[in-house]
């Protein structure tokens, strides 16, 4: 027979087991296919970068024209796939997010760090392209933008890389 005490014991042993196995969730799940078309788009702009370190001329804006293009199109896919996870919801996401919005983080309750990042280096790229072509680049500027993309690089594989606990 099974007394009062015993039972309450029971009770109070399931209810831990119950409660130790749930999880909160406080960022999306890895995803490996982010990480390899981050690595394999950072290093394709790296590369572009290197060819235009010396400057441009914007007479020859247009046999650069489609590498633009698909480096934007690369970090406007990695944007997307970024911002197509569930955003955990709950109330220490929530605390969190709002203890950033405080600070003027660029992450919020709708962005990941890494889809704040991957738009932020598609508005550089973006610039970058309409300056090639209007004015050409010269070197300065160049390294301008590679400092700017190298930051926002930088957030979007940490983070992401991050993620694969």
């Amino acid at each position: 027979m099974i007394t009062t005490k015993t039972y309450k014991g029971l009770l109070i042993v399931f209810s831990f087991l119950l409660l130790a196995s749930c999880k909160t969730y406080l960022a999306p799940t890895y995803n490996q296919v982010i990480v390899d078309k981050a690595t394999e788009a950072t290093t394709e702009t790296y590369l572009f970068l290197a060819t235009v370190a010396g400057g441009s001329d914007n007479d020859t804006y247009f046999s650069r024209e489609s590498t633009y293009n698909t480096l934007i199109s690369k970090f406007e896919t990695l944007n997307l796939l970024a911002k197509a996870r569930p955003i955990p919801s709950n109330k220490t996401t929530q605390r969190i997010n709002n203890l950033l919005a405080e600070r003027n983080s660029p992450s919020s309750s709708s962005d990941y760090p890494s889809a704040f990042a991957f738009n932020r280096i598609v508005e550089n790229l973006v610039k970058m392209k309409e300056t090639d072509q209007t004015s050409g680049l010269n070197p300065i500027v160049v390294e301008a933008f590679k400092g700017e993309i190298e930051i926002f690089l930088d957030q979007a594989i940490t983070y992401e890389s991050f993620l694969k606990r």
